[in-house]
């Protein structure tokens, strides 16, 4: 077992890579404003609540997809397969706008845009928010799922992708 490290005030960089050790699914939150696709890669999602169906997932103050979200009022949590992930980097890039032409899109219960070929599509409404220091919580009220059971999902840990 290798060395362990320890800190009693929150070190920063000890604590990035304290998260770093937790796998976590990778997602991309999408919506759509006036006609104009948002998205942004999201590692911090969850479900909320079963009844009634709730989610939630985090995204970065100042990020153009966290204002659409607020502003449309719905979003999609599109769950990426372990072959999707260029698709994960090009939605965590910056001002990177032709991103959505790297994946099919399917029709929805909503406007937000569903990313073809995920594991799951999570269509919701805006039903709150809440601070979450450098980041905002959206919860949202689940009003549509699809799911394709025949993929693995794609897993992040430790600063890269879990080989399936």
């Amino acid at each position: 077992m290798g060395a362990a490290l320890a800190s009693e005030v929150p070190d920063t960089t000890l604590f990035r890579k304290a998260m770093g050790g937790f796998a976590a699914g990778v997602t991309v939150v999408t919506t759509a404003l006036d006609g104009r696709l948002s998205g942004t890669t999201v590692s911090a999602f969850s479900s909320l609540s079963m009844d009634p169906p709730l989610v939630l997932a985090c995204l970065k103050r100042g990020s153009r997809t966290l204002s659409a979200v607020r502003e449309a009022g719905v979003f999609c949590v599109n769950i990426l397969a372990a072959d999707q992930g260029e698709l994960a980097y090009a939605f965590a890039k910056s001002g990177c706008d032709e991103r959505f032409a790297l994946a099919a899109l399917e029709p929805g219960a909503s406007a937000a845009p569903v990313l073809a070929g995920c594991v799951a599509a999570v269509e919701c409404e805006l039903h709150a928010a809440h601070d979450g220091g450098d980041h905002e919580i959206l919860v949202g009220r689940v009003v549509s799922v699809r799911i394709d059971e025949s993929k693995p999902p794609l897993v992040y840990v430790r600063g890269q992708f879990l080989k399936s």
